[in-house]
């Protein structure tokens, strides 16, 4: 571990710090990175038993991220650009997921407010969106799409849902390391 990153920091693993942004390839190149030493493309492949392609591509989700950082050499013999790649300590990327958390709690506060303060109607038809009650009025109680009559649409579960996310997301948030 670098030296500016406290052990107690590391008790949280990436794939909590980073969600579920990634596919799997994603998760089996981050396996085979160190904060510590530096590793080529090639052999992150070679360790990883995947193709060099496919860690690239991962590599460069988790350099978008601000997951891994690479710095780039020529090679001597070959006159080649090198990347070597490592990851960046978990504390800032703790703070990136906070803020990604923080927004995502603002997003859910917001569409609890508006399932709070609205009347929905459904047609029952799944291809069909839910319309407010003041959209109901408009057309008539008819679907604006299929024209089949609207129906009162309880959204008492939904409501309870983003209730129920919002705390679990603060909660989690609040648990993590500063």
């Amino acid at each position: 571990m670098a030296s500016s990153v406290k052990n107690e920091t590391v008790s949280v693993p990436y794939e909590t710090i980073i969600g579920e942004d990634f596919d799997e390839d994603t998760f089996r190149v981050l396996r085979h990175l160190s904060v510590d030493s530096e590793s080529t493309d090639e052999e992150i492949a070679s360790k990883a038993n995947m193709s060099v392609n496919c860690v690239r591509r991962a590599l460069y989700k988790l350099y978008d991220t601000r997951i891994a950082t690479y710095r780039r050499v020529r090679d001597t013999k070959t006159s080649y650009f090198v990347h070597l790649w490592k990851l960046l300590p978990v504390k800032s990327n703790i703070q990136t997921y906070k803020k990604k958390a923080k927004f995502v709690i603002e997003k859910l506060k917001q569409r609890l407010e508006f399932e709070r303060k609205n009347v929905f109607y459904h047609c029952g038809n799944k291809d069909c969106p839910y319309i407010t009650f003041d959209e109901a009025v408009e057309s008539r109680f008819k679907c604006p799409v299929c024209s089949t009559p609207l129906q009162y649409v309880n959204n008492e579960k939904a409501i309870e849902f983003l209730s129920r996310k919002i705390d679990e997301l603060k909660e989690e948030v609040e648990n993590l390391p500063p």
